[in-house]
């Protein structure tokens, strides 16, 4: 049993030290840039709530400081008057059905978006970014508030 005892507490030794570095200073191989989480070539991204890997869903979107702006950006030119749809305020996107508040993915703004029904929007060009839109979407599951 004696030496049943010294096995035992020799491997916990030699687990605790058998693997320690030789002292050199670490040094960083990356060639790569590091993601939002740091790991060198990573693919991490901060999303729309600057949550690094985040899926968008954990903010409070305002309507008038971050949806607004993107469609005065990218939708306005042909939606402000014209194309059935007019995105120049509040007000006027509500008046439609385009928006499903609480229910991002079945309102037909993120289906047009997305190009999942019919001609995806905008027309000219290409599409929004998908963080842009995703954006968007977080709003509308958030309640499509007039904030």
């Amino acid at each position: 049993m004696k030496h049943l005892s010294s096995i035992i507490l020799s491997l916990i030794l030699l687990g605790l030290w058998g693997c320690s570095d030789n002292g050199s200073p670490v040094t960083n191989d990356c060639t790569e840039e590091l993601d939002c989480a740091n790991v060198c070539g990573g693919t991490a991204t901060l999303d729309a709530c600057s949550v690094c890997g985040g899926d968008g869903s954990t903010c409070n979107i305002s309507f008038d400081n971050t949806v607004q702006p993107i469609f005065t950006a990218s939708c306005t030119g042909c939606h402000g008057t014209s194309g059935g749809l007019t995105l120049t305020s509040y007000i006027t996107l509500m008046q439609g059905d385009a928006v499903i508040s609480g229910n991002g993915s079945a309102s037909l703004l993120i289906q047009k978006l997305r190009g999942t029904a019919g001609d995806q929007m905008p027309l000219s060009g290409c599409c929004l970014e998908e963080t842009l839109i995703q954006l968007i979407e977080t709003w509308i599951d958030e309640g499509a508030n007039n904030n």
